[in-house]
């Protein structure tokens, strides 16, 4: 069951709480969903740079956040 979400708020809660708990795979599902809504939203972007592996994208999710 995919969540459905209507904050932006919410979301980042919800992947926030997945990737604490291990769930990489839905957390980064919220967090597209939140960079959809808003591209530049830095919380999101932190929290992206946590699901991501490789070094290179893990630096592009920084640059976003500093703008």
């Amino acid at each position: 069951m995919t969540p459905s979400y209507t904050r932006i708020e919410e979301a980042i809660e919800f992947a926030a709480q997945a990737i604490d708990r291990g769930d990489i795979k839905n957390g980064r599902s919220a967090l597209s969903w939140v960079l959809r809504q808003s591209p530049a939203h830095p919380v999101a972007w932190m929290w992206m740079a946590v699901c991501v592996d490789d070094e290179a994208q893990k630096q592009e999710c920084y640059r976003r956040i500093s703008g």
